[in-house]
């Protein structure tokens, strides 16, 4: 008797089998079965075999993370581990909020409750943000002693704005209040600018804010903001009660109630919450005694069983099989069990997610006083965080790793898995103790976060993730502290030789090819913290991109981007970490001031005399040139053993075009090929040999987004020309 192929599930292939099976057997030896109604009967026995072995796979497929497919399936496994999918996240933004009451209000103290909406519209459409929770706030005076205010005339907005700053001085600062110098006292800073002690006016100097003019008893601001802004004591120089709530955080959504009756057998629940973009941070959860008994109780959430006893008040959320969130209470064992009767009351914020981010400009509605209060909603940070719910594959990532974790912060791997799982915003963590550091420091773990978009966590993030995520599961004993990445930008030249007998490809199409594969291999292998080039690796995926491709040639190039602060003399640190071919550093223009003439400057590296082939270790000078080469000043010192540049006390004054940055790219030493996460550290002055390797634990390196500017003096980050192999004849 023939053998059947069990494990085949394609049709035709099945349909084949049963036929071979059938022609074996002495009744079908000569049987036609194209021609004879016995082939519908096999085409039938095929099918219900495919969709029958289909089901089984499925089944077992279901049954596994890794090969799961259905959200359903991937959240019950996910739910095995203690994993809860990350939900909706509503955008935050934080507000200065600073009320200044009519006289006719006396209170000292005001209330801002979490109801209190502000509205604000971003690419056009209007969205409403809401404080966490109701706080309140005393009363404090402006003018005379501090806390001293700005207040000002916006050339948009217009008039009758106030922004807080807040003395960290102010015993050195009451007892100078009738001197007549300018006394430097250390402010808290507002946007940037740092401001200093009473004048003789007992109004306020600023030091390197523009252009200054007397008005009256104050002095008014020029700042290229469009500010113009008094400093110290209102306008009228009356002293002002007012309110003042400096970093105020509100979350974008609207406010929704649901509320649920327990019935008996449900005591535990689930309670489903019937709003798919749900933010499970902003739950409230209260349980209500019944109709009558109107006495709400405040019940906590919780996540893990070990701190929960059987009178605890405490819920718990989870992600249905319907991709709703539902909340369940505990048994009386594990929890407190509600009774028949009982109403749960749920508010939450229904969050527009990721569509609210960056909204920096904000207005209340109502009063939080009376009529004819004076309200400013300056911005402290923009809206940032909104994300939609955990995908599929995300749960598929951080389930495993959270319950490695086991719900605690100790292991640098417990840390990044706890914080990828909370923010939707992070592609990368990187997590180190201090006693890796050089010197060591003890008691602290560093961290540092690599963003989706843009290439810093706000200091909002940072302050949820160390609050919510970090201290309550790590030991009291340790401290976390936020390193930012360090971000080095590569620059690649590709040459492609192909033969054209082996493609029907052209040569843009070849270059395209190539293109892909590079893109590829950063947003796989690089884009990440603690991630190196390997330009072999490169080379395979270009060289794989098409068959007819021969040879490849990579030349690869570094760039780093420095954000100078204008106007101010300051010195500045170039680290490339990488050895630095001598007479190859570029950058692009921007102005400095040159024996009291500003002219528009680019910099270049000059190698001493000993730097020479083939080491060429040693050191040079970095030079200001203009367009056409003329050296204007020496502005600083490059070692090309470590791969840095130092520009001491340099005063730039102004970008080139619309730049942010300065563009400052280095040639990398033949020798070098791959491009790895180290910090090169010069431990001697005099030998090239103390020129030592550590690890740097957050560097991120990306492909240079450059392209060809001759206004600001920039070249494409990426270039690839694919030459035709030509046969001698």
């Amino acid at each position: 008797m023939a053998q059947l192929n069990v494990t085949e599930l394609d049709f035709d292939q099945i349909k084949h089998n049963l036929k071979t099976y059938l022609n074996s057997q002495e009744e079908f030896s000569d049987y036609n079965f194209e021609g004879a109604g016995l082939s519908v009967l096999l085409d039938i026995l095929a099918y219900n075999t495919h969709y029958n072995g289909m089901l089984a796979h499925m089944l077992g497929n279901e049954n596994f993370i890794d090969t799961a497919i259905k959200r359903e399936s991937v959240v019950s496994i996910a739910k095995a581990l203690g994993y809860t999918p990350r939900s909706y996240r509503a955008a935050q933004a934080k507000l200065n909020l600073v009320v200044t009451p009519p006289s006719s209000f006396t209170s000292t103290t005001m209330e801002v409750s979490r109801n209190q909406a502000f509205n604000t519209t971003v690419d056009g459409t209007s969205y409403t943000f809401f404080p966490n929770e109701t706080v309140n706030t005393n009363a404090t005076t402006a003018g005379g002693a501090g806390p001293y205010f700005l207040y000002g005339t916006h050339t948009t907005l217009g008039k009758g704005y106030y922004y807080p700053i807040y003395l960290t001085e102010a015993a050195a600062v009451a007892a100078d209040t009738g001197g007549t110098g300018a006394t430097s006292y250390n402010f808290k800073e507002y946007n940037g600018v740092t401001f200093y002690s009473p004048n003789s006016s007992k109004r306020e100097a600023v030091q390197n804010l523009g252009t200054t003019t007397t008005s009256g008893d104050s002095t008014v601001i020029s700042t290229g903001l469009n500010y113009g802004m008094y400093v110290g004591q209102s306008a009228d120089s009356a002293t002002k009660t007012q309110f003042v709530l400096p970093g105020l955080t509100v979350k974008e959504g609207t406010r929704v109630e649901n509320e649920f009756i327990v019935s008996l057998g449900n005591e535990v629940g689930p309670y489903v919450i019937p709003n798919p973009r749900v933010d499970a941070t902003t739950l409230r959860v209260r349980v209500q005694d019944s109709s009558t008994n109107l006495t709400r109780t405040t019940y906590s959430k919780e996540t893990s069983f070990l701190k929960v006893k059987k009178d605890t008040l405490a819920y718990f959320v989870e992600e249905g099989a319907d991709g709703l969130f539902q909340i369940r209470f505990g048994d009386g064992v594990v929890g407190k069990k509600l009774s028949p009767g009982n109403i749960v009351i749920v508010d939450y914020l229904n969050t527009n997610g990721t569509l609210a981010n960056n909204a920096s400009s904000f207005s209340m509605t109502g009063t939080l006083t009376s009529s004819g209060e004076v309200i400013t909603t300056g911005t402290h940070s923009k809206s940032v965080s909104g994300s939609i719910k955990e995908s599929i594959d995300e749960i598929r990532h951080n389930a495993p790793k959270f319950n490695a974790t086991r719900d605690r912060a100790v292991t640098s791997s417990d840390y990044e898995s706890l914080i990828l799982a909370s923010n939707s915003n992070i592609q990368s963590v990187s997590v180190w103790g201090g006693e890796k550091n050089d010197p060591p420091i003890y008691g602290k773990v560093f961290i540092s976060l690599n963003p989706v978009i843009g290439t810093i966590i706000t200091e909002a993030d940072k302050d949820n993730i160390k609050t919510q995520v970090i201290e309550p599961k790590t030991p009291v004993a340790i401290i976390p502290e936020f390193v930012d990445p360090e971000f080095t930008f590569i620059t690649l030249d590709i040459g492609v030789t192909y033969d054209p007998k082996l493609t029907t490809l052209a040569k843009g199409q070849i270059e395209s090819a190539a293109e892909v594969a590079v893109s590829e291999y950063f947003n796989t292998s690089l884009n990440r913290l603690n991630k190196s080039f390997y330009n072999t690796r490169l080379h395979d995926l270009i060289k794989a991109s098409s068959d007819s491709i021969i040879s490849v040639n990579i030349n690869s190039k570094l760039q780093k981007r420095i954000t100078p602060d204008l106007a101010k003399p300051k010195n500045y640190t170039v680290k490339f970490n990488q050895r630095i071919q001598p007479g190859e550093v570029t950058s692009s223009y921007f102005d400095i001031t040159s024996a009291n003439v500003t002219q528009q400057v680019s910099l270049i590296d000059k190698p001493d005399a000993g730097v020479v082939a083939p080491k060429y270790s040693g050191g040079g000078v970095v030079n200001a040139v203009k367009a056409d080469g003329s050296i204007i000043a020496e502005v600083g010192t490059i070692d090309y053993d470590s791969g840095t540049i130092n520009l001491p006390a340099v005063t730039i004054n102004a970008l080139a075009g619309t730049e942010k940055q300065i563009r400052i790219g280095a040639g990398l030493q033949n020798d070098n090929k791959d491009i790895t996460t180290q910090a090169l550290i010069r431990t001697s002055d005099t030998s090239t040999a103390a020129v030592v390797a550590k690890p740097s634990r957050n560097t991120v390196f990306t492909l240079d987004d450059s392209v060809v500017n001759a206004t600001i003096n920039t070249t494409a980050g990426l270039v690839i020309t694919a030459t035709p192999e030509v046969e001698e004849i």
